[in-house]
């Protein structure tokens, strides 16, 4: 059994992560009796200053199906990564900006990692993630450029529209597979409650990449009764307070609560208790907040600054260019007399797309095939 080591800034029991740890979990739940997983993270999750509970740091864990090592922040040194890939046959790295996956990228340059190294994009690469902080991520990046660093992995991207992006910034003659990221397995099915007034759910971190804001403005215009409740630990407080004052400019008919964070576990029941999840997003390169919504007859009205293009030509949902009238589109269903015929296709395509993400996943591709992503 191939042993493939995955390194990444947080794992289980953590989830304030989001779509990366979600992933990793799904992956390694889905494939675990193909492949031996092995994990290198953090001992906290993002925000914390204490460890887990209950865990061993510097230890191998079971968790789930896979084995997990915890390192304190900072932890990640030349010789713990050594180790961790020793007997390893691939490195699957979520990412390159934190000190995990660039020194595993500059020990993999000197040929001292001599496994194929596969580096998931996770989104970075598209417009919206660059206009934050682009000064410094543009010399970042610039600086692994520089050094090579990049030339001896193969990209993993969840999808072609990915893969643009990351030939856009690096390269057009990068190496990629496509493996489009895994849902969670468990397809809960619509409740058949329509509530009134329509209840609509924002989902996510709370950081301008996910557009909470504009979440808030758009419903400013809504002329419908609505239930507006937000939900996702606070990621930038700055952002946050222009979120707090635009709220106070809700019209009466719509109300508004903010219900803190939920954990994985819990989002799909939390949905199940709203009528649509509006998450006009600057970009996903999945989204698994969707397809939670999806999963539970959630209709999700979101922008087309993800890869979720199906509810559209299913009739599953709402799709919108940003600059579009989201506002409009609410009113429309909070008018619909029968969303339930929306939110069973919901279901069916959740359905779906865990069958065919099962039959068809490109994570066999990158962690079976022993010629994909060996150096040329």
């Amino acid at each position: 059994m191939r042993k493939i080591l995955i390194l990444m800034g947080r794992y289980l029991p953590g989830h304030r992560d989001g779509g990366p740890l979600r992933t990793m979990a799904n992956v390694t739940e889905a494939l675990g009796d193909e492949y031996e997983f092995f994990i290198g993270c953090l001992d906290r999750d993002h925000g914390d200053t204490q460890a887990y509970p209950g865990i061993r740091r510097d230890a191998w864990n079971q968790v789930g199906k896979a084995r997990v090592w915890y390192v304190a922040p900072g932890g990640f040194t030349k010789e713990l990564l050594l180790m961790l890939a020793e007997g390893k046959d691939l490195i699957y790295l979520c990412g390159f900006y934190e000190d995990y996956g660039y020194r595993t990228l500059l020990l993999k340059r000197r040929g001292q990692i001599s496994q194929p190294v596969f580096l998931a994009s996770m989104g970075v690469f598209s417009r919206g993630a660059l206009s934050r902080k682009s000064c410094k991520k543009k010399v970042f990046i610039a600086a692994c450029r520089g050094l090579g660093l990049f030339r001896h992995v193969t990209w993993s991207v969840t999808s072609e529209m990915e893969a643009g992006d990351v030939k856009r910034v690096i390269g057009r003659d990068i190496r990629y597979v496509v493996a489009e990221d895994l849902p969670r397995s468990h397809v809960q099915g619509y409740s058949g409650i329509s509530n009134h007034p329509m209840r609509v759910a924002f989902l996510s971190r709370i950081c301008p990449q996910k557009n909470l804001l504009r979440a808030i403005e758009e419903m400013q215009k809504a002329k419908q009764s609505m239930r507006f409740t937000i939900y996702g630990p606070v990621e930038d407080r700055a952002y946050w307070r222009r979120c707090q004052r635009a709220l106070q400019g809700l019209p009466g008919n719509v109300g508004w609560e903010y219900a803190g964070d939920v954990p994985t576990e819990d989002v799909q029941r939390t949905l199940a208790q709203h009528d649509v999840l509006f998450f006009p997003t600057l970009g996903e390169n999945y989204g698994h907040v969707i397809f939670e919504a999806l999963s539970v007859g959630c209709i999700p009205v979101i922008s087309d600054q993800t890869p979720w293009h199906r509810i559209r030509d299913c009739g599953a949902g709402v799709e919108l260019p940003l600059d579009a009238d989201f506002a409009a589109e609410l009113d429309r269903l909070a008018e619909m007399t029968d969303r339930g015929a929306m939110a069973e296709k919901a279901v069916l395509l959740a359905k779906a797309c865990v069958e065919r993400n099962r039959r068809e996943t490109g994570y066999r591709t990158i962690f079976g095939a022993q010629g994909v992503g060996m150096d040329a």
